[in-house]
């Protein structure tokens, strides 16, 4: 009994230190919501992904989709998945594209995270990821705000670590941005945190029995 609590003790603060180490190193994943309700009628969602031949490879994985998108209008050809199920863009040759229909009126919103070693890979190309509404002639964007959100990913320069910089829309509340928070391991470590605690109590009773 004794030994395999302290197996499990183990293997929480194992845990704990792993989720140390993950909100230390990991890219964030972040919720995008685009407001339209001041706008009406259908309009087209593009999603780009550009990035100089020199860039380091990365990706976009966008998920969690809700609101009124449509059929797809026009995609690169290496865009992997389709809305609302899951769509994975590339920065390689040049970079992929998406271009979605989408009824305005109401909340269109997506989670996007990033994936590639650019944020620790010395370079001086950064890669942009845009996302941008135009109505459906591509003559011009809806209300005139240019991209929705900018995602610029910056790699590591003279040993300086790069990252993330978010430019959100130009055009005043339509477009919000979050840092989603990740879940995964939280239970084991609060169940590390507990076990342990009751480890420590435990011994503080084998102490004042003898």
């Amino acid at each position: 009994m004794m030994q395999n609590l302290k197996n499990r003790l183990a293997l929480c603060l194992a845990a704990l230190a792993l989720l140390a180490s993950h909100a230390v190193h990991a890219l964030p994943t972040y919720h995008v919501s685009v407001d339209t309700r001041g706008f009406a009628g259908e309009a087209l969602l593009d999603l780009t992904f550009l990035a100089n031949a020199g860039a380091t490879p990365a990706s976009a994985v966008l998920d969690n989709f809700s609101g009124a998108f449509g059929a797809t209008f026009d995609a690169s050809p290496y865009v992997a998945g389709t809305i609302p199920a899951g769509v994975v863009l590339g920065n390689r040759n040049g970079g992929d594209y998406l271009t979605q229909y989408v009824r305005l009126g109401g909340w269109l919103s997506f989670d996007i995270r990033f994936g590639g070693a650019f944020a620790t890979t010395e370079n001086i190309d950064a890669s942009l990821f845009a996302a941008t509404l135009y109505n459906t002639g591509l003559t011009g964007h809806i209300g005139d705000a240019g991209s929705l959100v900018e995602f610029a990913l910056l790699p590591q320069v003279d040993g300086i670590p790069g990252g993330i910089d978010v430019t959100a829309s130009a055009l005043a509340s339509v477009t919000e941005v979050s840092p989603v928070p990740e879940p995964s391991m939280l239970p084991m470590a609060l169940t590390g945190l507990g076990l342990l605690g009751l480890h420590r109590r435990r011994q503080s009773k084998t102490v004042r029995k003898r």
